[in-house]
Formats: structure tokens, C-alpha cells, sequence
């Protein structure tokens, strides 16, 4: 129920826009980095000598993108004694969502191993092993980067190649047909570093909130900050995306009313033969997975956010030799505004109850489509069924933000760092 890159860079957009307006900034000439401006009196200082030694190694130029997806490059051009900073921020176009490309020249805070940029909206930067951790937060908009550092000649040299995102895409030949004609799977990968080959997470996808704008089905899903954090684990994350979403072939068709102008259905069978579509969907992504050289098909494992929380427990029920363990994000079918939604979500937790792997259920308070006393009652029909696993919740920042909380790692880190300390030491699928 949440689109990935989309939503949170137009409002990074919007509030650079407004913290560009609030500061006195000459028109002076721009020069453009592969699409994103930047002044061009842009000046690095050669020895900002009055400022401590940890706060020199914020200075330079780094680069990244909001999300993976909107080009982002941060200046900081001195800094001074009193842990002020002179800085230059900067994003791409993005025609997707109307972005026009803009910089802006203003002072930041620097503590310890943060850097803050503060206005209408905040822009956090933590240093740590050469490279910068950045959130933007403004309401309840979230979006996270990881920058590198570069030389500031090597970035403005013309024609530089600059390494932007880590984010591939992909097509997966499946044995799924319709209409007699194969169906290939869209999967949005992204790979750390070295050769390989590499344990997997899958993260499922959500919904499209009440599922009646088919716009949104054509909107590809994937998460930076879960990318992110398996990355520097070592693990490749791919994000496939299901039958008639993003850029796959094929009908969208996950539980829908009759008319499909109404989107999803309470009705319970529809409702679950929809999820039953998702399921094969699923399981066909992960057989053309496991194939692919750059994969360790005997290390494996699954998640997903919203829907794609659900279907992941149920799927490694169904296939409880086929992953190492699940983390359930937010999971759920269908949300309380449906009288059904106890029954239905009920019924696909306990399909997922005959896996003997561990699994860890990550929730939001405040989430406006499954309060956490709902999924507190799923994770206890789950556990009643005979599933194993952790049940934690958490303070999402924001007005009734829960549903959130996938784009908050500093939240939930702790516990999956110690649920994944859970899979490396304990049963793989090698018996």
C-alpha cells in the first residue's frame, strides 16, 4: 500500500523548493552533473583549519539518490569552529512526478557524526566507514540515501560517469501463460559488492491502497532502506514485482469486486483466490531466482511490506523447505474497514503456520489500515496454529504513520539484526 520513490522525492522536492526560497541566493550560472545543477562558483575550502578534526571529514562533495531514484548531490563546501556548515544541495529532474532540478546554498548543523540541514522539512546525514546515511523527514514523509565521496573535479569533469543508483531491473522468464503467451516478471535488484554468488532476500510488494486507480498498478515497488541494509550484510535483495504490476506482463488480479472500478472486494473467496494469483506469482519469481548464477539458492530468504507481509508467511508454509525464514512487515490482506478482514488475513496467517523456520513480525502503531490490536490477533491465530516466531511493535513518527514503518531501519535494525543472527547460525535448508 505504499509506492516506493514516488510520493516521498515530489515532497523532497517540494520542501527544497521552499528552503530555496527562504534563502538569499544569487541567480548566479549553473553548470549540470549528468542532470543536476550546481552553482558555478561551487568551491570546496582548501583548509577549513578552524574546524575540529571530525567535522573536516564531512567536507567535500558526495553524491547519491533519494530513494534510488532522484539524483542527489551535497556540497559541503567549510565548515566552521562553531560546527556550522556552508553547504550546497541539489536534486535531478524527475518528469515522473513533475521534479524540476534545484540547488540551494545554505548552513548546516554539525554534531558528532551527524550533519543536519533544517527548515519546513529536515535532512539528517550520519557518517560512518566514508560514507553518508541520509534521511529526509518532513510529516509523514520519509526518504533515505546512502552518498559516496568523490573528488569535486572528478564530479564536474564533463562526461563523468557517476554511479548514481545500485538499482537493476530485470525480467524473469517464468513458466506462468496467459492467453497462451509466457509471462515475464519485472524484479528491481540490488547487489552488493564482489562477484558472488550471493545469499537472497525476495521482499514482496503491497497493494495499491483500495486497488480502484489502475494508475498506481504500473507504478514499480521496491524499498531503499531494507536494499540497503541487507546489502552491506552481503545479501542480494530483489523485489519482483507480480502479475500486471510495474512493468510485468500480464492481468493484474488480486482479489477484485465484479466490477473492477470498485477495487478489492471483502468477499472472502474472491478475496483469497486473489491471494492464491499472488502466491503462484510468487513461486515463479523464486524458481527464475534461484536459477541466476549470482545467487545462492541454499540461502534464502523472504519478505514483503503490507500484502506482501502475508504472502510471505503464507508462501513459506506452502514451501517450508524453500526459505531460511520470513520478516513480515505490516502484514495483511485486507484492511479493518472490511468486516472480513479477521477471517481472511486469519485464514492466509495460518496457511503459513506449518513452517518451521523463524519468522519476525514488525508492526506500526497507528496504522490506519491494520491497528496493531488486529495484528496482534493475527500473530496469536498464527502462533495458536503452530507458528513459530517474534511479534514486535513500535512508535512510527508521524500522524497515524504505522504503515510506515519499513522506511524507518532505525526502528527495526536491532531486531532483524538478531533474528538474521538466528538464520546464520541456526537450520539452513542444506539437510
Amino acid at each position: 500500500m505504499k509506492i516506493y520513490g514516488v510520493r516521498t522525492i515530489a515532497l523532497y522536492a517540494l520542501a527544497l523548493a521552499a528552503l530555496w526560497a527562504m534563502t538569499e541566493n544569487a541567480m548566479s550560472a549553473e553548470m549540470l552533473i549528468d542532470g543536476v545543477p550546481l552553482p558555478d562558483d561551487v568551491k570546496i575550502a582548501p583548509s577549513p583549519g578552524v574546524a575540529t578534526e571530525p567535522s573536516k571529514r564531512f567536507v567535500g562533495a558526495w553524491f547519491g539518490a533519494w530513494d534510488d531514484n532522484l539524483k542527489h548531490i551535497l556540497i559541503v563546501e567549510d565548515v566552521r569552529a562553531d560546527g556550522t556548515a556552508q553547504v550546497i544541495s541539489a536534486i535531478g529532474d524527475n518528469p515522473l512526478v513533475n521534479i524540476t532540478r534545484a540547488w540551494v546554498r545554505t548552513n548546516a548543523i554539525i554534531s558528532g557524526d551527524t550533519l543536519t540541514i533544517s527548515a519546513s522539512s529536515k535532512s539528517v546525514y550520519t557518517l560512518a566507514s566514508g560514507t553518508l546515511t541520509a534521511v529526509f523527514q518532513r510529516g509523514n514523509i520519509r526518504s533515505n540515501a546512502r552518498l559516496s565521496k568523490v573528488a569535486l573535479n572528478e564530479l564536474i569533469r564533463p562526461g563523468a560517469a557517476i554511479p548514481w543508483s545500485r538499482r537493476k531491473v530485470e525480467f524473469l522468464d517464468t513458466s506462468l501463460t496467459e492467453d497462451g503467451k509466457p509471462v515475464r516478471l519485472e524484479v528491481v535488484l540490488f547487489k552488493p559488492d564482489g562477484a558472488g554468488p550471493f545469499p537472497l532476500l525476495v521482499i514482496n510488494h503491497g497493494s495499491t491502497g483500495r486497488g480502484d486507480d489502475p494508475r498506481l498498478f504500473k507504478q514499480t515497488r521496491w524499498n531503499f532502506a531494507i536494499a540497503d541494509f541487507f546489502n552491506r550484510k552481503g545479501w542480494l535483495v530483489a523485489f519482483p514485482q507480480r502479475r500486471g504490476r510495474g512493468n510485468s506482463d500480464g492481468l493484474y488480479d488480486e482479489g477484485f469486486a465484479p466490477d473492477r472500478s470498485h477495487g478489492y472486494t471483502c468477499e472472502p473467496d474472491r478475496s483469497l483466490a486473489g491471494a492464491d494469483r499472488a502466491l503462484e506469482d510468487i513461486d515463479a519469481a523464486m524458481t527464475a531466482l534461484r536459477q541466476r548464477p549470482d545467487v545462492n539458492a541454499r540461502r534464502v530468504i523472504m519478505g514483503g511490506v503490507s500484502r506482501g507481509g502475508v504472502l510471505s508467511i503464507a508462501y513459506a508454509g506452502q514451501h517450508p523447505d524453500g526459505v531460511l525464514g520470513v520478516i513480515n512487515f505490516v502484514g495483511g490482506w485486507l484492511g479493518t474497514a472490511c468486516p472480513t478482514a479477521d477471517n481472511v488475513n486469519g485464514a492466509l496467517f495460518r496457511r503459513g503456520a506449518t513452517f518451521t523456520g523463524p519468522t519476525i513480525w514488525l508492526y506500526g502503531r497507528d496504522d490506519r489500515f491494520y491497528p496493531i490490536d488486529h495484528s496482534r490477533g493475527n500473530f496469536a491465530v498464527f502462533q495458536r496454529a503452530g507458528g513459530k516466531g517474534e511479534f514486535f511493535e513500535f512508535d512510527v513518527p508521524g500522524v497515524k504513520n504505522g504503515h510506515g514503518l519499513d522506511g524507518y531501519p532505525e526502528l527495526w535494525t536491532a531486531n532483524v539484526d538478531e533474528f538474521m543472527a538466528t538464520i546464520e547460525t541456526g537450520k539452513t535448508n542444506d539437510h
